[in-house]
């Protein structure tokens, strides 16, 4: 059994120093409760034709920009008004996609909303014991309100931070790793690097069914990106309520960095191009020329195929004037 592994079943079975507090803010919900703002995170299609009474449609893919990027803050909390949010209100966020359910709770919770709950029960099967079922409502093109609710900052490690503390030696840094094990030994690679964070402990999310202690000072969790890496961030603290932080950078900006350490890193093969094609006439010859002697003998032909289109051109043109 690989090192990972027995690390995983140490920090599982790891004792405390010091309980992690549940944040009440935050936490999995099994139903609905009086007065809560439905969010549905769910594809707008879906949201627009059923869902909860009163929903409003905040799909996970409105956060996000290329290669799941987020946007800024400002953008963030601007997107939230749209939505007629100001930060003041009980979230109830429902979903189908459990990663793109928690994505948006945990953005939420991170962006300062007063309450947030997660719906654990996939939404199709909810509707399909109800008769209420309704159209979810379309955030505007424009502000309905002002989010003004204060972000969780001190939750979030910026990339420079995580690594001012990486090099602190006595700073006992606990990293965890929320990917698959392919991933995390560098073995699938979706980055420009393969590997792990420095120190990092395997503890894949969807593997999480017990809650496993962790030291006193807490721990800093990563994914992939920072669609993957909010949702293990919402798995860990509002379902198993640890006093995790987030560098949702995640990997793949980590690995970008090559200045930056890593372990177990490895480096995905690149394929060799195939030459470019100078000309029509050289690809009709030859499509991929495999020596030196063999591009001259196509560059002659091909002089040659010129030469008597040019002088069939000049003789027609005699003959008309003839």
């Amino acid at each position: 059994m690989r090192v990972a592994a027995n690390l995983v079943v140490f920090a599982i079975g790891l004792t405390a120093l010091a309980a992690a507090h549940a944040d009440e803010a935050f936490h999995y919900a099994t139903s609905a409760v009086a007065n809560e703002v439905v969010i549905d995170s769910r594809p707008l299609a879906d949201c627009k034709r059923s869902s909860l009474p009163g929903a409003r449609c905040l799909p996970a893919e409105d956060f996000l920009g290329p290669h799941r990027r987020l946007p800024s803050e400002r953008d963030i909390l601007w997107l939230l008004g749209t939505a007629g949010l100001d930060g003041s209100e009980a979230v109830l966020v429902v979903g189908q996609d459990a990663t793109a359910r928690d994505f948006v709770g945990g953005l939420l919770y991170l962006a300062g909303q007063r309450q947030v709950r997660v719906l654990t029960e996939p939404l199709a099967r909810v509707l399909s014991g109800r008769t209420d079922a309704s159209p979810g409502h379309e955030r505007g093109i424009i502000r309905a309100a002002v989010f003004t609710a204060p972000m969780r900052a001190e939750r979030v490690v910026l990339k420079q931070e995580l690594e001012q503390e990486l090099r602190r030696e006595a700073a006992g840094v606990t990293l965890l790793d929320g990917r698959s094990e392919l991933e995390y030994w560098g073995e699938t690679v979706r980055a420009a690097r393969g590997g792990h964070l420095p120190g990092a402990m395997l503890l894949p999310a969807m593997t999480l069914a017990a809650r496993p202690p962790l030291p006193a000072n807490g721990a800093i969790a990563y994914a992939h990106d920072a669609y993957e890496g909010l949702a293990y961030f919402t798995r860990l603290v509002a379902g198993h309520g640890f006093a995790a932080r987030i560098y949702s950078g995640g990997w793949a900006e980590w690995a970008a960095d090559g200045s930056l350490p890593v372990d177990a890193a490895t480096y995905p093969e690149r394929r060799a191009e195939a030459p470019a094609v100078a000309s029509p006439v050289l690809a009709a010859v030859s499509p991929a020329p495999t020596s030196g002697a063999s591009r001259a003998v196509i560059a002659m032909a091909a002089g040659a195929a010129l030469l008597a289109a040019f002088a069939g051109g000049w003789i027609l043109s005699r003959r008309r004037m003839a």
